[in-house]
């Protein structure tokens, strides 16, 4: 048998067609804003364009804590959004993708220290929302699905394979927002929380394709942004930029049985893994 990359205990599926992901941003967004002829105390959606980069992490453990898989690198981020006001509330629709290349340091089935790279394209679709507290201060719920292909290469006589997967997370966050001047202000915000067990689709050399299950994950996300334009009660452009940090932490999934030709030939499972993604965007959005 061929050798293979410790990582193939790794695994990730996610959404092949982004316009599959668009198409429930739309369903989203409908849910979130009602009918504007039996609703007069929602205003009508803003559209915008989102683009910027990250630098991403990606860490593999086994159970005892050992780190499997180590990934870096540096992926291009652009998006869609849509977002308004529905009586206090203000809620946003938005749809991203990322994509690059990490450097890959890991280990093949017999031990020996193994270099490569991975190219990566995550989707991610989220749909967030805040009620107004005191003084500047909002709460809220954040629903995100994410979907990531993650191609690792070959490299010599060790083969690559690729790994698609999929997962949902809600969490509840808290935004702080006050004006620096008449024409920008300033925002800060934090999201804690985490999701139920995703799916994982493998391709491994020489087995068959498989599906494996993720872990329950937990995540925290920050970001601080400057923005300013047009008065948020007037049409016209607004312009917005973010710096901002997410972890995620993935458990291990379950283990499954792995077949060639239909013939059980080994087991498999996804590891505990972790995401790291520091960012910076600007995005621009113009309301009607």
């Amino acid at each position: 048998m061929s050798k293979l990359l410790a990582s193939s205990r790794a695994h990730a599926g996610c959404a092949r067609h982004w316009l599959a992901t668009a198409s429930l941003a739309g369903l989203a967004c409908a849910a979130l804003q009602p009918d504007l002829a039996h609703s007069a105390t929602c205003t009508t959606p803003n559209l915008g364009a989102v683009a910027g980069v990250e630098r991403s992490h990606w860490t593999e453990r086994d159970a005892s804590s050992r780190v499997l898989v180590r990934e870096r690198g540096t992926l291009r981020m652009a998006g869609l959004q849509t977002s308004g006001t529905c009586a206090d509330m203000d809620w946003l629709a938005q749809w991203t993708l990322a994509r690059g290349q990490r450097d890959y340091d890991g280990w093949t089935n017999t031990h020996t220290p193994f270099q490569s790279h991975s190219s990566l394209q995550a989707q991610r679709l989220s749909l967030q929302a805040w009620l107004p507290l005191h003084a500047g201060w909002s709460t809220g719920p954040l629903l995100t699905y994410t979907a990531i292909a993650r191609d690792i290469a070959g490299q010599g006589n060790v083969l690559g394979y690729p790994e698609r997967f999929r997962y949902f997370q809600a969490a509840i966050g808290a935004r702080f927002q006050t004006a620096l001047t008449p024409d920008a202000r300033l925002t800060a915000s934090i999201w804690l929380g985490g999701g139920p067990r995703g799916r994982v689709k493998i391709d491994l050399p020489r087995f068959d394709p498989a599906t494996l299950s993720l872990g329950r994950s937990h995540m925290l996300a920050l970001a601080v942004a400057l923005e300013g334009g047009a008065a948020t009660d007037q049409p016209g452009w607004s312009w917005r930029g973010d710096l901002t940090y997410r972890y995620e932490q993935i458990n291990a999934g379950n283990a499954r049985t792995l077949t060639r030709n239909g013939t059980p030939s080994g087991t498999a499972l996804q590891p505990r893994s972790e995401q790291r993604h520091w960012g910076a965007n600007v995005g621009v959005t113009y309301r009607f």
